[in-house]
Parts: C-alpha cells; sequence; structure tokens
C-alpha cells in the first residue's frame, strides 16, 4: 500500500511518516513522484480544499497512468481560527492580508483587531482537516484542533506562520515558544494524522470482514497496470487554433471512447479527430469563434445512463449564471450540460442538471491560470465518474 501525501514541505512529509507508518509501507509526497501541480483551492472549509486537493492529485495520477490499485491519495488543509474574528483568517490564513504579505504583518494585524478583547473573548485556535481519497473513489476526512489564546504579543522562535500568536495557558507558552516534541505531540495536524491512522486501521478491518480487497481497481492478468473503465470521455474546449496541449494529452491518456470538444476549435476540427485516432468518435461544437464552418450549435448525445446537452454556451448566459443553459437542457430531455466559453471549469449540479465545463485547454482564464480538461469514467452500470484535470503553465 502506498500513500501520496500532496506535500512539498520535507518536515510534513517527516512527521506523515511516523504517525502513518503503521498503516503504510510506502509513504511519498507528492513532489516525489514529479507532481507540481495545484488543484484550485475553491472550498469554502477546511474540509472542502483538502478533498479539492487530494482528488485533484488523484485524478491526475490516473489520467497520466500513475495511479496504483492499493494507493491512497491525501492532502491536508490548515489554518488560525479566531473566534473574536468571527473564526477568520480561517481557510484564508496564507492569503490574509495577501498572499505576499509577511506573518509579522499578518500576526500585528490579527493582536491589533482584538486590542479590546480580553480572556476568553481571545480564543483561538488551529484546524487541520486531513482528506484521504482512495483510488477506487471513497472519501475519508479526519480534524485536529489546537486550542489557546491570542497573546497580547509575539513570542517564540521554533515555530512559523501564526505560532507566535497562539498563546497556551496550561504551558505559560506560544506555540513557537515549544520544543519541536511538544508541539507535534499536541498539534492540529498530530491530532488529525493520529485519528486518520486509526480511522484507515478500522476501514481496512472492516474490508477484511467482508472480502474487500484493498486494491482499488481489479488486478489486470494481461497487464499489470489498472484496468480501465468500461467507457472513457475526453472533454475540451476553447482550444483556439493551439492544439499543443490536446494532442499532447491524447498521446499520454491512453484508450479513449469519446472526445467532446466544446466550441472554438477554430478550423483545426481535423486535425483533432486524427490526434484522437480512427476509434474514437469525436462531437464538436460550433463556438464564438467558429466563423466559417457549419458545425452544429447543439447536440444531444446519450452516454452510459445519461443524456447530454453538450453546447458552447454564448447562446445561453453562461458567462452570468447557468440558470438558462440548465433548463435549455431540460427542455432536451438531458440530465447533463456540458458547455465552453468562459475558459474556467465548472462542475455543479444547477436546477437538477449537472453542469460541466472543462476550462480551456490552451487558454485558461481561473485564477492559477492552468490548462485544464475533464475526464468522464462510465462504468459498467453506465453511471459517471468525474475527473477535473490541470496541466502545468507553460
Amino acid at each position: 500500500m502506498r500513500i501520496i501525501f500532496a506535500t512539498h514541505n520535507k518536515n510534513k512529509i517527516i512527521e506523515v511518516r511516523q504517525i502513518l507508518g503503521e498503516v503504510a509501507s510506502d509513504i511519498v509526497a507528492k513532489s516525489e513522484l514529479g507532481i507540481d501541480f495545484e488543484p484550485v483551492e475553491t472550498g469554502k472549509t477546511f474540509a472542502d480544499n483538502a478533498e479539492l486537493k487530494a482528488a485533484g492529485i488523484r485524478s491526475y495520477m490516473l489520467a497520466h497512468g500513475m495511479l496504483k490499485d492499493d494507493d491512497i491519495i491525501m492532502s491536508d488543509d490548515s489554518g488560525l481560527c479566531v473566534n473574536y474574528m468571527f473564526g477568520l483568517p480561517g481557510i484564508y490564513s496564507a492569503r490574509y492580508l495577501g498572499e505576499d504579505t509577511s506573518y509579522e504583518e499578518k500576526n500585528a494585524r490579527i493582536i491589533h483587531e482584538l486590542r479590546f478583547a480580553q480572556g476568553e473573548e481571545r480564543a483561538a485556535h488551529f484546524t487541520c482537516n486531513i482528506c484521504a481519497v482512495f483510488a477506487d473513489g471513497r472519501v475519508f476526512h479526519t480534524e485536529g484542533l489546537f486550542e489557546g489564546l491570542i497573546a497580547e504579543e509575539p513570542k517564540g522562535t521554533n515555530g512559523f506562520g501564526y505560532d507566535p500568536i497562539l498563546y497556551l495557558p496550561e504551558y505559560g507558552k506560544t506555540s513557537a515558544e515549544l520544543t519541536p516534541e511538544e508541539k507535534n505531540s499536541m498539534s492540529h495536524r498530530g491530532k488529525a494524522l493520529r485519528a486518520m491512522r486509526d480511522l484507515l486501521k478500522k476501514v481496512f478491518e472492516e474490508d477484511k470482514k467482508k472480502g474487500i480487497n484493498q486494491a482499488a481497481f481489479p488486478e489486470n492478468k494481461e497487464d499489470s497496470g489498472l484496468v480501465r473503465p468500461f467507457q472513457t470521455i475526453l472533454v475540451v474546449s476553447d482550444s483556439h487554433h493551439k492544439d499543443e496541449n490536446l494532442k499532447d494529452v491524447l498521446s499520454r491518456l491512453g484508450m479513449i471512447d469519446f472526445l467532446v470538444h466544446l466550441g472554438d476549435a477554430e478550423g483545426t476540427e481535423g486535425m483533432i479527430q486524427q490526434y484522437a485516432g480512427d476509434g474514437v468518435k469525436c462531437y464538436f461544437v460550433q463556438g464564438n469563434n467558429d466563423f466559417f464552418n457549419d458545425l452544429p450549435r447543439d447536440i444531444v448525445a446519450e452516454f452510459g445512463n445519461h443524456k447530454c446537452f453538450m453546447t458552447h454556451g454564448h447562446y445561453y448566459g453562461v458567462n452570468f449564471d447557468m440558470t438558462q443553459l440548465a433548463e435549455e437542457a431540460k427542455l432536451r430531455g438531458c440530465d447533463i450540460a456540458m458547455f465552453g466559453h468562459t475558459h474556467k471549469p465548472f462542475l455543479k449540479v444547477v436546477n437538477g442538471v449537472t453542469c460541466i465545463n472543462p476550462g480551456s485547454i490552451s487558454f485558461p482564464r481561473q485564477i492559477d491560470r492552468r490548462p485544464s480538461y475533464m475526464v468522464i469514467d462510465i462504468n459498467e452500470e453506465g453511471e459517471f465518474k468525474y475527473h477535473q484535470v490541470y496541466l502545468d503553465r507553460k
């Protein structure tokens, strides 16, 4: 069994290995596998962001043929929550006052915000949520807290970040004044990791009782790699006559059954079909920049148990909201709407319709500016599993 922890931090992976070594024989940081992309953290809670990161790494590994049958991908998200500040900085801890602002400035600002707070009004805690995503898609969470008070002035040099301002009354010290051994024994991440260790033991024991193999995918006797899904759809959009990324994705992705291009290919549809191969059925819709072709504006097609409405989206106001798109899909008898145009990844159920946008594979516009695409696996029961995948910026 292998645990891949989504971190570049050498000290963090040492702590992970110390605590989770009881349940996994191989624990590696994602950087040790050459994975350097960072999934976008758009969640509203620590658990949301931890899961987005872990699930994103799993999707990346699956799309790049790196996922092994007994892999568990883990990620953590943590931050300081100050009661007097209504839980802030919370999930924005690293970005509080701006990502480039020093923690000396961040800490000074928090102390200033609490200048009139006394006693328990200064209560605060570090939170760490850890998410484990199994190769078979199962998701588990644990969480740990490290409680204290906001100090009246920063103290200590052993910690980092907000450690100098979290005062621990029972020890008469701030977190930054603890020794590394003391901090590891009581830290929020240490608590969450120990809880995850105990949870995994229970999961493995239950799996054993049920006769479930820890391998997420059954072994393929003809090939030691992964058994592929029943069918696979590659969904892309807004390549705008620049197909290098798409060509590279197709060369590395392996066998697919369908390719859906959601508009603004700008005349390279024939080349894309060649890249995909003769055995791949391709769907192309007309984008707002596809001026000189007769591609259909909309397509309705069935995949597995789902009926999909495919369109570029500019006729349905997708730059503003998905309501019109979802209503049009429902009128067509579709439960899924695929669209492009915004150059931003999107996956959300709107009025009963699952609306998906793979983002732009060539000209992304979301905050991190990573080209992106989506892989949809269809199992033998006809159900969809979505994998939003991001490429490295070039």
